[in-house]
């Protein structure tokens, strides 16, 4: 309520204790004492001076509690963005070591494919054969490291990399690199024609580029 308004009140309560003594009088009310009105105008000046001190008092505290408010939520504000901020530096943090990881995988995954591929085209000679021992432990060897690129396989799977299907298809330098070209004229141009290093992908990631044998000719048709 405003300083105007409470003196309108006073105003009109001070007319309404006038009439109240002036209809006393006439009505022969004359045994009881009358009315100070100056000490009751004293009184309420006393009251309005309180009110007011209260008023003051209470707006302080209020604006007291808004500042506080306004703090307490900036430094939620502040504090939410700190916690989106480390978790999105502990997420790229843990990719990338799950990258790095996965990239030393594919490399061992390489070493034991080429071994199986030795192991399947190996031919024991016929002096060989005579040695059953030496040739089931060539077998049994060959056997362990097939089973071993297996399981390596089923965890990459896990991990959601899938190879990059290159042979056959067009050269995609998003995810190929030619690492050298030849010519077959019963080929298109552009065509992947074998894979050196096969390349990988870990859902919309370019894990590992492959890198791919391009046919090309000098007049394409």
């Amino acid at each position: 309520m405003d300083a105007e308004a409470k003196e309108r009140l006073v105003d009109e309560f001070r007319a309404c204790l006038e009439d109240w003594a002036e209809e006393s009088l006439e009505g022969g009310i004359r045994n009881e004492p009358p009315v100070d009105l100056s000490l009751l105008f004293a009184e309420l000046s006393v009251l309005r001076n309180e009110v007011r001190i209260e008023a003051r008092q209470f707006k302080t505290a209020l604006d007291d509690m808004r500042a506080l408010t306004e703090l307490l939520r900036e430094q939620n504000q502040r504090l939410t963005r700190d916690l989106e901020r480390a978790r999105e530096t502990m997420g790229s943090t843990q990719r990338q070591s799950e990258r790095r990881l996965l990239l030393d995988l594919l490399d061992v995954r390489d070493r034991l494919d080429a071994a199986v591929s030795v192991f399947r085209g190996y031919q024991p000679s016929f002096i060989a054969r005579f040695a059953s021992a030496e040739t089931k432990l060539a077998h049994g060897l060959g056997e362990g490291i097939e089973l071993t690129l297996r399981r390596l396989d089923d965890l990459l799977v896990d991990r959601r990399v899938r190879p990059i299907e290159a042979v056959g298809g067009h050269l995609d330098p998003n995810t190929m690199r030619a690492v050298s070209i030849e010519v077959l004229p019963a080929h298109f141009s552009g065509e992947v024609l074998r894979e050196v290093r096969r390349g990988y992908m870990r859902e919309d990631e370019l894990l590992r580029p492959a890198e791919v044998i391009v046919n090309k000719l000098e007049n394409p048709s």
